[in-house]
C-alpha cells in the first residue's frame, strides 16, 4: 500500500470536519427547541374595506410573530351586521415564522360597529 502524502491527509481531515459539521447542524435542527412558539396575530384594514355584489370585504394581515411556523391557522371575525351577529372565518394553510400573509374576511354587508377577531386554533 502506498503511503499518503500530506495533501491527502489535509483533504481527508477537512472532509471529516465538514461531514461532522453537517451532521451536527441536522441533529441540532431536528431535536432542538428553537425560540418562541408560533404567535399568530391579525390586523384589520377597515380603511381598505369595500363592497361587492356578494357582500362586504374586510382586508387584513395575518402575522406570525413567533420563531416557528404555524399550520392551519384559523381566524374568526365577529361583527354585528344589520342587527345580527355574523362570523367570517379565514384559514391560513401555512404561516412561516416572522411572515405576513394578506387575507380578507367577508360579511353580508358593512358591519354596524366593531369587528372582533380571535384565533380558533392552529397546528405548530
Amino acid at each position: 500500500m502506498e503511503s499518503r502524502n500530506r495533501l491527502e491527509w489535509i483533504v481527508l481531515a477537512a472532509s471529516l470536519v465538514a461531514i461532522a459539521a453537517v451532521l451536527g447542524v441536522l441533529v441540532w435542527e431536528g431535536f432542538g427547541d428553537h425560540g418562541r412558539p408560533p404567535l399568530p396575530t391579525v390586523a384589520l384594514h377597515r380603511a381598505r374595506a369595500y363592497a361587492t355584489a356578494a357582500g362586504w370585504v374586510l382586508p387584513a394581515t395575518a402575522t406570525n410573530k413567533g420563531d416557528r411556523s404555524a399550520q392551519a391557522v384559523t381566524f374568526i371575525a365577529t361583527a354585528r351586521v344589520r342587527g345580527r351577529e355574523e362570523e367570517a372565518t379565514v384559514t391560513v394553510d401555512y404561516l412561516p415564522a416572522g411572515s405576513d400573509v394578506e387575507v380578507a374576511f367577508g360579511f353580508s354587508a358593512e358591519p354596524d360597529g366593531e369587528v372582533r377577531v380571535r384565533i380558533a386554533g392552529f397546528l405548530p
